[in-house]
């Protein structure tokens, strides 16, 4: 499995280091890494509560971007996730505008199931003194396993309260059809910057569908950040 993901991420560093031959000031390159006791997504866990990396690279231009990424997951069989990003983020009307798409893809999903989905995303964001608020909306045609679209939206808060600690929160609505299987989850966390390129991070997540699987159940995530 971890080899699956260095494999997918050293495409991404391979095409990047292509990039950084090219002028200074044409492109900036990141990778960054990141490890968890769960990958939560949208307040679900995606590695069937097990700890899980994370590791990306991307490249920016003038507001332009484009990225991939992989992780480990564990349902239906499948233990590896790739994702690729692009789009633009910037500043409109002095607020922070990030417009995009996000592909989801699986190493290996059974025949049939169909998991591979396109978000198209809408972000913006606002600072106001110490704090960050920001919104987001994503709008998939083709949820996963399904051939039926899904919206989703999320309000957050990121407060600094010291020059080294986060306070943050966030509240998701993901609605699906059917509506039965549409569900609300939240999310309180606090993060702590060891240096530029470290960070510590604690998260308690949550939904308002315990019914749906062990999966949406409350969790608390401890993990850490790195910029590489």
């Amino acid at each position: 499995m971890l080899s699956r993901i260095a494999g997918y991420c050293l495409g991404v560093i391979l095409g990047a280091a292509a990039l950084c031959a090219a002028p200074a000031d044409a492109a900036e390159v990141s990778f960054g890494a990141s490890a968890a006791t769960d990958y939560v997504w949208r307040g679900v866990s995606q590695s069937d509560e097990n700890p899980a990396i994370f590791v990306t690279g991307q490249v920016s231009h003038k507001g332009f971007y484009a990225g991939a990424g992989a992780e480990n997951v564990d349902f239906l069989g499948i233990d590896t996730e790739y994702d690729l990003w692009a789009g633009w983020a910037g500043e409109v009307a002095g607020v922070s505008v990030d417009v995009g798409v996000v592909r989801y893809g699986y190493v290996d999903a059974p025949a049939g199931t169909d998991l591979d989905t396109v978000d198209f995303k809408l972000g913006v964001s606002d600072t106001l003194g110490p704090a960050t608020l920001g919104a987001v909306a994503m709008y998939t045609p083709d949820y996963f396993a399904t051939e039926n679209p899904s919206i989703y939206g999320e309000v957050n808060l990121a407060f600094a309260v010291a020059e080294k600690w986060t306070l943050s929160g966030a509240v998701g609505r993901q609605e699906i059809d059917p509506d039965s299987a549409s569900y609300t989850h939240w999310r309180l966390g606090a993060a702590y910057a060891v240096n530029d390129n470290v960070t510590l991070t604690l998260n308690y997540h949550d939904t308002d569908a315990h019914a749906a699987g062990k999966v949406f159940d409350s969790r608390v995530v401890v993990g850490f950040r790195v910029k590489l």
